[in-house]
Protein backbone atom coordinates (compact mmCIF):
# COMPACT_ATOMS: atom_id res chain seq x y z
CA UNK A 1 0.00 0.00 0.00
CA UNK A 2 2.79 2.55 0.70
CA UNK A 3 4.20 1.96 -2.80
CA UNK A 4 0.74 2.32 -4.32
CA UNK A 5 0.20 5.58 -2.43
CA UNK A 6 3.62 6.84 -3.50
CA UNK A 7 2.91 6.03 -7.15
CA UNK A 8 -0.47 7.77 -6.94
CA UNK A 9 1.19 10.81 -5.35
CA UNK A 10 3.78 11.20 -8.10
CA UNK A 11 1.19 10.76 -10.82
CA UNK A 12 -1.12 13.35 -9.24
CA UNK A 13 1.64 15.72 -8.07
CA UNK A 14 1.51 18.08 -11.13
CA UNK A 15 -2.28 18.33 -10.77
CA UNK A 16 -1.97 19.13 -7.05
CA UNK A 17 0.59 21.85 -7.76
CA UNK A 18 -1.58 23.26 -10.55
CA UNK A 19 -4.66 23.35 -8.29
CA UNK A 20 -2.70 25.02 -5.49
CA UNK A 21 -1.31 27.69 -7.84
CA UNK A 22 -4.77 28.29 -9.32
CA UNK A 23 -6.32 28.84 -5.90
CA UNK A 24 -3.41 31.07 -4.87
CA UNK A 25 -3.71 33.21 -8.02
CA UNK A 26 -7.46 33.65 -7.62
CA UNK A 27 -7.05 34.57 -3.94
CA UNK A 28 -4.11 36.93 -4.58
CA UNK A 29 -5.78 38.82 -7.40
CA UNK A 30 -9.11 38.91 -5.61
CA UNK A 31 -7.38 40.52 -2.65
CA UNK A 32 -5.44 42.83 -4.99
CA UNK A 33 -8.66 43.93 -6.70
CA UNK A 34 -10.49 44.36 -3.38
CA UNK A 35 -7.64 46.45 -1.95
CA UNK A 36 -7.57 48.76 -4.96
CA UNK A 37 -11.36 49.15 -4.91
CA UNK A 38 -11.18 50.11 -1.22
CA UNK A 39 -8.39 52.59 -2.05
CA UNK A 40 -10.49 54.05 -4.85
CA UNK A 41 -13.44 54.41 -2.47
CA UNK A 42 -11.24 56.18 0.09
CA UNK A 43 -9.84 58.45 -2.60
CA UNK A 44 -13.36 59.28 -3.82
CA UNK A 45 -14.44 60.09 -0.25
CA UNK A 46 -11.36 62.33 0.15
CA UNK A 47 -12.26 64.26 -3.01
CA UNK A 48 -15.82 64.74 -1.73
CA UNK A 49 -14.51 65.93 1.64
CA UNK A 50 -12.11 68.26 -0.14
CA UNK A 51 -15.04 69.84 -2.02
CA UNK A 52 -16.90 70.41 1.24
CA UNK A 53 -13.82 71.95 2.90
CA UNK A 54 -13.35 74.10 -0.16
CA UNK A 55 -16.88 75.44 0.41
CA UNK A 56 -15.92 76.52 3.93
CA UNK A 57 -12.71 78.19 2.71
CA UNK A 58 -14.52 79.93 -0.16
CA UNK A 59 -17.17 81.26 2.26
CA UNK A 60 -14.52 82.78 4.55
CA UNK A 61 -12.68 84.44 1.68
CA UNK A 62 -15.86 85.74 0.08
CA UNK A 63 -17.04 87.17 3.43
CA UNK A 64 -13.72 88.96 3.81
CA UNK A 65 -13.84 90.36 0.30
CA UNK A 66 -17.41 91.68 0.81
CA UNK A 67 -16.49 93.15 4.20
CA UNK A 68 -13.62 95.07 2.61
CA UNK A 69 -16.09 96.34 -0.03
CA UNK A 70 -13.94 94.94 -2.84
CA UNK A 71 -17.16 93.52 -4.32
CA UNK A 72 -20.26 95.73 -4.55
CA UNK A 73 -22.78 93.66 -6.53
CA UNK A 74 -23.70 90.05 -7.30
CA UNK A 75 -22.28 90.19 -10.81
CA UNK A 76 -18.81 91.08 -9.56
CA UNK A 77 -19.23 88.52 -6.79
CA UNK A 78 -20.13 85.84 -9.32
CA UNK A 79 -17.19 86.70 -11.57
CA UNK A 80 -14.74 86.62 -8.66
CA UNK A 81 -16.22 83.39 -7.34
CA UNK A 82 -16.18 81.47 -10.65
CA UNK A 83 -12.58 82.53 -11.31
CA UNK A 84 -11.34 81.12 -8.02
CA UNK A 85 -13.60 78.13 -7.35
CA UNK A 86 -14.82 76.55 -10.61
CA UNK A 87 -15.80 73.33 -8.78
CA UNK A 88 -18.27 75.25 -6.57
CA UNK A 89 -21.42 77.28 -7.10
CA UNK A 90 -22.98 80.16 -5.18
CA UNK A 91 -26.72 80.65 -4.55
CA UNK A 92 -27.98 84.10 -3.50
CA UNK A 93 -31.04 84.81 -1.33
CA UNK A 94 -32.89 87.44 -3.35
CA UNK A 95 -35.27 88.27 -0.50
CA UNK A 96 -32.48 89.65 1.65
CA UNK A 97 -29.20 91.38 0.90
CA UNK A 98 -27.64 88.90 -1.54
CA UNK A 99 -24.06 89.92 -0.72
CA UNK A 100 -24.65 89.00 2.91
CA UNK A 101 -27.03 86.08 2.41
CA UNK A 102 -25.68 83.43 0.09
CA UNK A 103 -24.81 79.76 0.15
CA UNK A 104 -21.72 78.12 -1.37
CA UNK A 105 -21.91 74.46 -2.30
CA UNK A 106 -20.20 71.98 -4.68
CA UNK A 107 -21.52 71.87 -8.20
CA UNK A 108 -23.55 68.83 -9.17
CA UNK A 109 -21.09 68.27 -12.04
CA UNK A 110 -18.24 68.06 -9.50
CA UNK A 111 -19.94 65.14 -7.75
CA UNK A 112 -20.61 63.50 -11.12
CA UNK A 113 -16.96 63.94 -12.10
CA UNK A 114 -15.80 62.31 -8.85
CA UNK A 115 -18.18 59.37 -9.44
CA UNK A 116 -16.94 58.98 -13.03
CA UNK A 117 -13.31 58.89 -11.87
CA UNK A 118 -14.24 56.31 -9.27
CA UNK A 119 -16.06 54.15 -11.87
CA UNK A 120 -13.11 54.41 -14.28
CA UNK A 121 -10.70 53.24 -11.61
CA UNK A 122 -12.95 50.35 -10.63
CA UNK A 123 -13.29 49.25 -14.26
CA UNK A 124 -9.54 49.60 -14.76
CA UNK A 125 -8.72 47.48 -11.70
CA UNK A 126 -11.27 44.83 -12.67
CA UNK A 127 -9.97 44.66 -16.26
CA UNK A 128 -6.36 44.52 -15.09
CA UNK A 129 -7.24 41.75 -12.65
CA UNK A 130 -9.11 39.72 -15.27
CA UNK A 131 -6.36 40.14 -17.87
CA UNK A 132 -3.60 39.25 -15.43
CA UNK A 133 -5.49 36.23 -14.10
CA UNK A 134 -6.14 35.08 -17.67
CA UNK A 135 -2.48 35.50 -18.67
CA UNK A 136 -1.21 33.72 -15.56
CA UNK A 137 -3.77 30.93 -15.91
CA UNK A 138 -2.80 30.51 -19.56
CA UNK A 139 0.86 30.38 -18.58
CA UNK A 140 0.25 27.87 -15.80
CA UNK A 141 -1.93 25.69 -18.05
CA UNK A 142 0.75 25.79 -20.76
CA UNK A 143 3.46 24.89 -18.24
CA UNK A 144 1.22 22.19 -16.73
CA UNK A 145 0.54 20.62 -20.13
CA UNK A 146 4.21 20.86 -21.09
CA UNK A 147 5.15 19.20 -17.81
CA UNK A 148 2.62 16.40 -18.31
CA UNK A 149 3.80 15.96 -21.89
CA UNK A 150 7.41 15.77 -20.71
CA UNK A 151 6.54 13.27 -17.98
CA UNK A 152 4.61 11.13 -20.44
CA UNK A 153 7.44 11.32 -22.98
CA UNK A 154 9.96 10.33 -20.32
CA UNK A 155 7.80 7.37 -19.34
CA UNK A 156 7.38 6.33 -22.97
CA UNK A 157 11.12 6.69 -23.56
CA UNK A 158 11.82 4.48 -20.55
CA UNK A 159 9.36 1.95 -21.92
CA UNK A 160 11.07 2.21 -25.29
CA UNK A 161 14.48 1.51 -23.74
CA UNK A 162 13.08 -1.48 -21.87
CA UNK A 163 11.40 -2.86 -24.98
CA UNK A 164 14.41 -2.25 -27.24
CA UNK A 165 16.64 -3.96 -24.70
CA UNK A 166 14.33 -6.95 -24.74
CA UNK A 167 13.93 -6.90 -28.53
CA UNK A 168 17.71 -6.83 -29.01
CA UNK A 169 18.66 -9.20 -26.22
CA UNK A 170 16.33 -12.06 -27.19
CA UNK A 171 17.38 -12.58 -30.84
CA UNK A 172 21.04 -11.94 -30.06
CA UNK A 173 20.97 -14.59 -27.34
CA UNK A 174 19.20 -16.94 -29.73
CA UNK A 175 21.71 -16.36 -32.53
CA UNK A 176 24.61 -16.82 -30.11
CA UNK A 177 23.15 -20.12 -28.89
CA UNK A 178 22.65 -21.40 -32.45
CA UNK A 179 26.21 -20.48 -33.46
CA UNK A 180 27.71 -22.05 -30.33
CA UNK A 181 25.72 -25.20 -30.98
CA UNK A 182 26.96 -25.33 -34.58
CA UNK A 183 30.55 -24.93 -33.39
CA UNK A 184 30.51 -27.44 -30.54
CA UNK A 185 28.37 -30.24 -31.96
CA UNK A 186 28.35 -32.37 -35.05
CA UNK A 187 24.87 -31.84 -36.45
CA UNK A 188 23.19 -33.34 -39.44
CA UNK A 189 22.64 -31.20 -42.49
CA UNK A 190 18.93 -30.94 -41.68
CA UNK A 191 19.58 -29.86 -38.07
CA UNK A 192 22.15 -27.29 -39.16
CA UNK A 193 19.73 -25.98 -41.77
CA UNK A 194 17.05 -25.48 -39.12
CA UNK A 195 19.43 -23.54 -36.88
CA UNK A 196 20.69 -21.40 -39.75
CA UNK A 197 17.10 -20.68 -40.81
CA UNK A 198 16.18 -19.68 -37.26
CA UNK A 199 19.26 -17.48 -37.04
CA UNK A 200 18.35 -15.75 -40.30
CA UNK A 201 14.85 -15.21 -38.92
CA UNK A 202 16.30 -13.57 -35.81
CA UNK A 203 18.62 -11.44 -37.96
CA UNK A 204 15.62 -10.30 -40.01
CA UNK A 205 13.85 -9.46 -36.78
CA UNK A 206 16.80 -7.30 -35.74
CA UNK A 207 16.90 -5.71 -39.18
CA UNK A 208 13.20 -4.82 -38.99
CA UNK A 209 13.77 -3.25 -35.57
CA UNK A 210 16.71 -1.17 -36.78
CA UNK A 211 14.81 -0.15 -39.94
CA UNK A 212 11.88 1.04 -37.84
CA UNK A 213 14.17 3.08 -35.60
CA UNK A 214 15.90 4.65 -38.62
CA UNK A 215 12.57 5.48 -40.32
CA UNK A 216 11.19 6.95 -37.09
CA UNK A 217 14.32 9.10 -36.71
CA UNK A 218 14.04 10.35 -40.29
CA UNK A 219 10.35 11.13 -39.86
CA UNK A 220 10.95 12.89 -36.55
CA UNK A 221 13.68 15.07 -38.08
CA UNK A 222 11.62 15.74 -41.25
CA UNK A 223 14.30 14.11 -43.44
CA UNK A 224 12.23 11.28 -44.89
CA UNK A 225 11.54 11.76 -48.61
CA UNK A 226 8.95 9.96 -50.73
CA UNK A 227 9.53 8.45 -54.14
CA UNK A 228 6.04 8.41 -55.64
CA UNK A 229 5.33 6.19 -58.64
CA UNK A 230 2.19 4.64 -60.08
CA UNK A 231 1.88 1.30 -58.23
CA UNK A 232 -0.60 -1.54 -58.26
CA UNK A 233 -1.85 -1.18 -54.68
CA UNK A 234 -3.61 -4.55 -54.82
CA UNK A 235 -0.38 -6.41 -55.62
CA UNK A 236 1.72 -4.48 -53.10
CA UNK A 237 -0.72 -5.15 -50.23
CA UNK A 238 -1.08 -8.84 -51.20
CA UNK A 239 2.71 -9.29 -51.31
CA UNK A 240 3.10 -7.59 -47.92
CA UNK A 241 0.49 -9.88 -46.40
CA UNK A 242 2.18 -12.97 -47.83
CA UNK A 243 5.64 -11.82 -46.77
CA UNK A 244 4.48 -11.15 -43.22
CA UNK A 245 2.12 -14.11 -42.74
CA UNK A 246 4.11 -17.08 -44.08
CA UNK A 247 7.07 -16.99 -41.61
CA UNK A 248 4.65 -16.52 -38.72
CA UNK A 249 2.10 -19.18 -39.71
CA UNK A 250 -0.69 -16.60 -39.83
CA UNK A 251 -2.25 -17.69 -43.12
CA UNK A 252 -5.14 -19.50 -41.41
CA UNK A 253 -5.97 -16.45 -39.30
CA UNK A 254 -5.95 -13.93 -42.13
CA UNK A 255 -9.05 -12.90 -44.07
CA UNK A 256 -8.11 -10.92 -47.17
CA UNK A 257 -10.63 -8.97 -49.22
CA UNK A 258 -8.46 -7.28 -51.83
CA UNK A 259 -10.06 -5.60 -54.82
CA UNK A 260 -8.05 -6.26 -58.00
CA UNK A 261 -6.07 -3.72 -60.01
CA UNK A 262 -6.25 -0.65 -57.80
CA UNK A 263 -3.62 1.81 -59.01
CA UNK A 264 -2.44 4.97 -57.27
CA UNK A 265 0.55 7.31 -57.00
CA UNK A 266 2.48 6.34 -53.88
CA UNK A 267 5.85 5.39 -52.42
CA UNK A 268 5.92 1.58 -52.52
CA UNK A 269 8.38 1.25 -49.63
CA UNK A 270 6.24 3.56 -47.48
CA UNK A 271 3.10 1.54 -48.31
CA UNK A 272 4.87 -1.72 -47.45
CA UNK A 273 6.08 -0.22 -44.15
CA UNK A 274 2.57 0.94 -43.27
CA UNK A 275 0.95 -2.42 -44.07
CA UNK A 276 3.59 -4.47 -42.22
CA UNK A 277 3.34 -2.27 -39.11
CA UNK A 278 -0.45 -2.53 -39.08
CA UNK A 279 -0.31 -6.31 -39.49
CA UNK A 280 2.31 -6.54 -36.75
CA UNK A 281 0.15 -4.42 -34.44
CA UNK A 282 -2.95 -6.54 -35.15
CA UNK A 283 -1.00 -9.76 -34.57
CA UNK A 284 0.50 -8.57 -31.27
CA UNK A 285 -2.78 -7.51 -29.72
CA UNK A 286 -4.97 -10.35 -30.98
CA UNK A 287 -5.62 -13.63 -29.17
CA UNK A 288 -3.91 -16.75 -30.51
CA UNK A 289 -6.96 -17.78 -32.53
CA UNK A 290 -8.19 -14.27 -33.32
CA UNK A 291 -8.86 -13.38 -36.93
CA UNK A 292 -7.13 -10.51 -38.73
CA UNK A 293 -9.06 -9.00 -41.63
CA UNK A 294 -7.45 -6.90 -44.36
CA UNK A 295 -9.66 -5.06 -46.84
CA UNK A 296 -8.67 -2.97 -49.86
CA UNK A 297 -11.19 -1.30 -52.12
CA UNK A 298 -12.17 1.93 -53.81
CA UNK A 299 -14.61 4.31 -52.17
CA UNK A 300 -18.11 4.65 -53.57
CA UNK A 301 -17.26 7.85 -55.42
CA UNK A 302 -13.98 6.32 -56.72
CA UNK A 303 -11.99 9.24 -55.28
CA UNK A 304 -10.24 7.38 -52.45
CA UNK A 305 -8.49 4.08 -51.89
CA UNK A 306 -9.60 2.53 -48.59
CA UNK A 307 -7.36 0.10 -46.71
CA UNK A 308 -8.46 -1.37 -43.38
CA UNK A 309 -6.84 -3.80 -40.95
CA UNK A 310 -9.02 -5.16 -38.15
CA UNK A 311 -8.33 -7.51 -35.25
CA UNK A 312 -10.26 -9.25 -32.48
CA UNK A 313 -8.18 -8.07 -29.54
CA UNK A 314 -9.24 -6.24 -26.40
CA UNK A 315 -9.75 -2.94 -28.20
CA UNK A 316 -8.39 0.50 -27.38
CA UNK A 317 -9.85 2.91 -24.83
CA UNK A 318 -10.76 6.46 -25.82
CA UNK A 319 -8.00 7.83 -23.56
CA UNK A 320 -5.35 5.67 -25.25
CA UNK A 321 -6.63 6.59 -28.72
CA UNK A 322 -5.53 10.18 -28.11
CA UNK A 323 -1.91 9.07 -27.60
CA UNK A 324 -1.93 6.10 -29.95
CA UNK A 325 0.22 7.69 -32.66
CA UNK A 326 2.71 9.37 -30.35
CA UNK A 327 6.29 8.20 -30.50
CA UNK A 328 7.17 5.47 -27.94
CA UNK A 329 3.57 5.19 -26.72
CA UNK A 330 2.39 1.68 -25.86
CA UNK A 331 -0.67 0.61 -23.94
CA UNK A 332 0.10 -0.75 -20.47
CA UNK A 333 3.24 -1.05 -18.37
CA UNK A 334 6.42 -2.13 -20.16
CA UNK A 335 7.78 -3.93 -17.09
CA UNK A 336 4.91 -6.46 -17.12
CA UNK A 337 4.11 -6.45 -20.84
CA UNK A 338 3.96 -9.72 -22.73
CA UNK A 339 3.64 -8.31 -26.26
CA UNK A 340 6.72 -7.34 -28.27
CA UNK A 341 7.33 -3.95 -29.82
CA UNK A 342 8.94 -0.54 -29.38
CA UNK A 343 6.05 1.89 -29.64
CA UNK A 344 7.26 3.17 -33.01
CA UNK A 345 4.99 1.26 -35.41
CA UNK A 346 1.89 3.45 -35.29
CA UNK A 347 4.01 6.59 -35.03
CA UNK A 348 5.64 5.59 -38.33
CA UNK A 349 2.25 4.75 -39.88
CA UNK A 350 0.74 8.11 -38.95
CA UNK A 351 3.70 10.16 -40.15
CA UNK A 352 4.06 8.27 -43.43
CA UNK A 353 0.35 8.83 -44.06
CA UNK A 354 0.80 12.54 -43.37
CA UNK A 355 3.58 12.66 -45.97
CA UNK A 356 1.37 10.82 -48.48
CA UNK A 357 -1.59 13.09 -47.59
CA UNK A 358 -3.53 10.10 -46.38
CA UNK A 359 -5.77 9.77 -43.35
CA UNK A 360 -6.19 7.13 -40.65
CA UNK A 361 -9.18 6.52 -38.40
CA UNK A 362 -9.30 4.16 -35.40
CA UNK A 363 -12.65 2.44 -34.90
CA UNK A 364 -14.00 -0.18 -32.51
CA UNK A 365 -14.51 -3.58 -34.10
CA UNK A 366 -17.64 -5.58 -33.33
CA UNK A 367 -18.06 -7.50 -31.10
CA UNK A 368 -14.50 -6.72 -29.96
CA UNK A 369 -11.20 -5.52 -31.32
CA UNK A 370 -9.98 -2.55 -33.31
CA UNK A 371 -10.15 -1.37 -36.92
CA UNK A 372 -7.50 0.86 -38.48
CA UNK A 373 -9.00 2.43 -41.61
CA UNK A 374 -6.69 4.26 -44.03
CA UNK A 375 -7.78 6.55 -46.84
CA UNK A 376 -5.62 7.63 -49.82
CA UNK A 377 -6.37 9.97 -52.67
CA UNK A 378 -6.81 7.86 -55.81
Amino acid sequence: MPNLFKAFYYVKKPGIIFAFLSVYIVAAFSWWTYSHIRSAQSLSAMHTQKLELMCYKATLECNGTVAQEMIRDTIAFKTFFDANWPELEVVFDQNLNPLENYMIRPRKESYIQIDKKFDRKINMYLMEGVVMVFILFWGIVWIYRSLLSRLMLNRWQNNFLLSVTHELKTPLASIKLYLETLLKRDLSREQAQVMITNSISDVNRLKDLVDNILIATQLDSKRYTLNKVNINMSEVVSQCIEKYALPRNLTQRLICQIQDDIYMMADQLAIETVVVNLLSNANKYSPAEGLITVKLNMSENKDNVILSVSDEGNGISEADKRNLFNKFFRIGDESVRKTKGTGLGLFIVKNLLNLMQGEIVVKDNQPKGTIFELSFKA
